[in-house]
């Protein structure tokens, strides 16, 4: 059975120095697939995308994300 996720776990989460690092990272790898997106560089371009967007989503991740469910195709990232 999961544990009941609360605010104060989510911002406990969100600003643990493990996650913080991770969010690093993926921001990087996000940065570096959208410049190989520009060069060409990928021969299937729509799985990167595929991975931008759901990166996105998870640097974007917010408490009441958690609980609402998103339609692939409107989810809101930058």
């Amino acid at each position: 059975m999961s544990e009941a996720v609360s605010r104060e776990n989510f911002d406990e989460w969100k600003h643990h120095p493990v996650t913080k690092q991770l969010m690093k990272l993926l921001t990087a790898d996000r940065e570096t697939m959208k410049e190989g997106l520009i060069h060409g560089a990928f021969e299937d371009e729509q799985e990167v995308k595929g991975r931008c967007r759901a990166i996105a989503i998870i640097l974007t991740l917010e408490y009441e994300d958690l609980f609402e469910v998103v339609s692939r195709g409107e989810a809101n990232v930058h």
